[in-house]
């Protein structure tokens, strides 16, 4: 009898021994889960405020005026460096966010919004009348000859509107408005200053704003159709193709003739010294640039200039300049049923067969059609400042504009 009691109180025993086992298992794994939380909500809110840190960072570079690095000491501890570098036609600022081992990076492509809108169209005045004909639209500031335009008829194509201008006329100056001294630096030797050679690219790259620029250059021309993106430069002194299966965000190409291949997409900085094409159906993301910088001059045809095609899409800015301009050929920009948002600034003749949504700066107008070739002319075009999105950042390449806070437009 005392024996079968002693056996039932060791397996009590025994038992309360392994629920006090398991108890202690619970309550360690409930300690270690806590502690393990709070670690990682420490880990959470640390990165939170490396990443609001290295925004504000970001931010802050999008506003200075120079290119240049700078370094922040945030109150959390968090040390910033801020570079901001120009980058083609636009601005690229840089923030890496450093904390013990830890590093928040981001890149950003910056521009600045205007204080006031730029006119719809300026035209140096030449005591020229401009003619409209087809379903041309015209809204926003105007500034041209106070002889001011006119109902025109073209190729069996007479002024459908019901009114000329939706908009001020303002008599414009004999000159195109001037431009910023960088603008005239957009060439292979100021872009590609400092740059870093590499090979001929064979698998899709990206390539970080925290480093030198790279400059894949070479003297054949280059067919592209790789994933690109970032701090690279394409240049070829022959042509670039670009081939609708690219990717390509960010980069800049140079080469005296540049051209995109029916529906290629992508967001990119195309300067060129002899002609730019856009086929059928291209579309470049905002921010883009098309630029145009015609080095000869003397004997040459017309082909010299930016070719925009039908159903195509350019979203930032294009800009034609001539070192030497030639006034019997002058650099050519055509818009073919095709449209342009953002600011277009043309030292030659403008062909607007489609739409500007933004503002149009040129030296002359001009248009083929039926077989005939016409100047001051307008046939089927839309001009409008209206329709611009109120946050869309237009190009900083007019010298005596006046611009407030600066904007990031693309982060990265």
């Amino acid at each position: 009898m005392h024996s079968k009691i002693a056996k039932i109180q060791a397996s009590a025993l025994g038992y309360a021994i392994s629920f006090l086992l398991l108890i202690g298992l619970i309550c360690t794994s409930v300690l270690f889960i806590t502690s393990a939380n709070k670690r990682l909500e420490m880990n959470y809110l640390l990165d939170e405020h490396m990443l609001l840190n290295n925004y504000v960072s970001l931010h802050y570079g999008a506003g200075m005026q120079e290119a240049g690095s700078k370094i922040f000491v945030h109150s959390s501890g968090d040390t910033s460096e801020v570079t901001v570098r120009n980058w083609g036609a636009f601005r690229a600022v840089t923030s890496w966010t450093h904390h013990g081992g830890r590093l928040v990076e981001k890149s950003a492509i910056v521009g600045r919004l205007l204080e006031e809108p730029l006119p719809v169209l300026y035209l140096p005045n030449r005591k020229q009348v401009v003619k409209l004909c087809g379903k041309t639209l015209i809204e926003g500031e105007v500034y041209s000859s106070s002889r001011g335009f006119e109902r025109g008829h073209i190729a069996n194509s007479h002024f459908e509107g019901d009114k000329l201008l939706h908009s001020t006329l303002r008599e414009s100056e004999r000159e195109l408005p001037k431009l910023k001294s960088y603008v005239h630096d957009l060439d292979y030797e100021h872009l590609t200053k400092g740059a870093v050679k590499i090979e001929p690219l064979r698998s899709d790259s990206s390539f970080r704003f925290t480093q030198a620029t790279s400059l894949m250059s070479s003297t054949e021309a280059i067919h592209v159709m790789l994933r690109l993106e970032g701090n690279l430069i394409i240049h070829s002194f022959d042509s670039i193709f670009v081939s609708a299966t690219a990717s390509l965000n960010h980069v800049i190409l140079m080469a005296p003739i540049i051209r995109f291949e029916k529906g290629f997409h992508g967001c990119v900085q195309a300067i060129a010294n002899e002609r730019i094409s856009c086929e059928e159906g291209v579309e470049l993301r905002y921010p883009s640039a098309l630029i145009l910088e015609e080095k000869t001059s003397g004997d040459r045809d017309r082909s010299h200039g930016i070719f925009v095609e039908k159903k195509a899409l350019v979203l930032g800015g294009i800009l034609l300049l001539s070192e030497n301009p030639n006034f019997r050929h002058p650099v050519h920009l055509l818009i073919d049923e095709a449209t342009v948002g953002g600011l277009v600034y043309n030292v030659g003749e403008s062909e607007l067969k489609g739409s500007i949504i933004g503002s149009l700066y040129t030296n002359e107008l001009a248009l083929k059609l039926g077989g005939g070739e016409y100047k001051g002319y307008f046939w089927n075009a839309t001009l409008s400042s209206k329709q611009l999105p109120e946050e869309f950042v237009l190009p900083d390449w007019l010298a005596d504009v006046r611009f407030k806070e600066s904007k990031l437009l693309a982060c990265f």
